[in-house]
């Protein structure tokens, strides 16, 4: 009896959602996005060597590198935190001159829609633990450093709609519209319009 409930439960927000989706922009559904979600795609992504995101291609003085991403949103921006690794250097005379010197560092980016991605712009450095690496991190952190990070949120929602996680109904995502991408109460939030079909 509680499995019927749930799959009732189920049913009656899958229409719920169906009725927002089709419906005009004031009464659009509202899709939130985690940080566990831009996680996941920082790791699947960007941190994909060993754990590592590489923030230069590495050569004999040099291979800097991020690991351990955590994400947070605040004050419109997404916060990344990582933990810094590896070293920064100069060939000096014939002689490789690099400094290592691990340090927790936090990022902030801009978060932007394209189409049906979610995506990140106008990178920052906001903090380093440690002086001397925010200052060598200057000039490799630049305003693109996370782009190539994407999140397709209609994958996304077809995804979770596929039929072995909804049987014994059907349903089909025909189109998803994004507007306004937001920070509110620590979420990243997305109004969406569309259809979706239930069978």
């Amino acid at each position: 009896m509680t499995r019927l409930l749930s799959k009732l439960g189920v049913v009656i927000l899958l229409f719920a959602s169906t009725f927002a989706l089709a419906a005009s922009s004031a009464d659009a559904l509202d899709l939130v996005v985690h940080a566990s979600v831009v996680v996941k795609a920082l790791k699947a992504q960007l941190f994909k060597d060993r754990g590592r995101y590489y923030l230069r291609r590495p050569d004999r003085c040099n291979d800097p590198y991020l690991e351990n991403p955590t994400v947070s949103f605040k004050q419109g921006r997404v916060y990344v935190g990582a933990h810094f690794a590896g070293r920064i250097g100069a060939l000096i005379g014939g002689v490789c001159k690099s400094t290592t010197e691990p340090s927790a560092i936090m990022l902030s980016a801009r978060p932007v829609l394209r189409l049906q991605e979610a995506a990140l712009e106008d990178v920052r450095l906001e903090s380093a633990d440690k002086p001397m690496v925010a200052a060598a991190l200057q000039n490799l952190i630049g305003a693109n450093s996370l782009s190539r990070l994407r999140v397709d949120l209609l994958e996304a929602v077809r995804a979770l709609t596929a039929p072995d996680k909804t049987a014994p109904y059907a349903i089909a995502v025909r189109a998803l519209k994004l507007n306004d991408l937001t920070v509110q109460n620590e979420e990243l939030h997305v109004t969406v319009n569309g259809a979706v079909e239930i069978r």
